[in-house]
């Protein structure tokens, strides 16, 4: 199922999205046990959500008539991986780590869905970065690989917005934690309904024109092997995100550089899984 956050006349719920594009709000009927989609996640309300929807004759408004809100409205751990994949990692002049190189992304960072990203003034080197983020169902602490898939609540869409030279000339952090830098959602959609991702592709455009595109099976570290990596040196909680890193294609490597304008829209795509649409402004 597709789970996303929202507001419909003023207040602030969440729900599910059918596939006629209409919305079953679960917030008027699960508040009062779990009033936030977090919630949702952290108590594992999925069963009491799958019936109410399965009983729900229709959709209670359309999609187009509510104004996304970011998938949590409280903060979450995101961690964010680096040079994730051979052809990114390349084009920007490292080789192919040999561990996941991790660092945080903070809640002042993101935005919603359809929100507006905020263009730095403080620098013109804003780029743009694509990724499937994976989604934790409950705590993890020492995760094997091979059990990690129990881990997985689902995935939704990630634009990892970096600040170039912050990032390269002073520090990591401060170049991927721009304010209203970078975005999640629109959905979180359930690991039973994306599949297997192996054969599922990102694509990432600006100004309708394609920048990224990769199949996920080109990552360097799988999702299950991320888990791994990250619950052995911290403890992870359900609902935390763990963003998986960008494919090539970024705009610092291309020759001359391309880097982000106002007007222009940034469209993250992932099979199966929805489309992550922002304005930079």
């Amino acid at each position: 199922m597709k789970y996303l956050s929202y507001s419909h006349q003023g207040q602030h719920s969440f729900g599910v999205l059918r596939d006629d594009q209409t919305i079953v709000d679960l917030g008027s009927r699960l508040g009062a046990e779990y009033p936030t989609l977090l919630q949702l996640v952290r108590k594992s309300g999925w069963e009491a959500a799958r019936k109410i929807v399965q009983a729900a004759s229709a959709g209670d408004f359309k999609e187009a008539d509510i104004t996304y809100l970011p998938l949590y409205l409280e903060p979450v751990t995101v961690h964010c991986v680096g040079l994730n994949y051979a052809a990114h990692a390349a084009e920007a002049g490292h080789k192919p780590p040999e561990y996941p190189r991790t660092f945080v992304k903070i809640p002042a960072a993101l935005v919603a869905h359809a929100e507006d990203f905020e263009k730095p003034t403080l620098s013109p080197e804003y780029d743009f970065e694509g990724e499937i983020a994976v989604v934790l169902s409950k705590d993890a602490r020492n995760v094997k690989a091979k059990d990690a898939e129990q881990y997985v609540a689902g995935y939704t869409c990630f634009m990892d917005g970096s600040v170039r030279d912050y990032q390269f000339q002073r520090t990591l952090d401060q170049g991927k934690n721009f304010y209203r830098s970078s975005s999640m959602g629109p959905y979180l959609v359930t690991a039973d309904e994306v599949g297997p991702l192996d054969k599922l592709t990102i694509t990432t455009k600006v100004a309708g024109e394609v920048m990224q595109h990769a199949a996920f099976e080109t990552m360097i570290f799988s999702i299950p092997k991320l888990i791994e990596y990250i619950s052995a040196f911290t403890a992870l909680s359900a609902g935390d995100v763990i963003a998986t890193g960008t494919p090539e294609g970024v705009g610092f490597s291309r020759k001359p550089p391309r880097f982000l304008q106002s007007g222009e829209v940034v469209e993250v795509i992932v099979d199966r899984v929805g489309t992550l649409r922002n304005k930079v402004v």
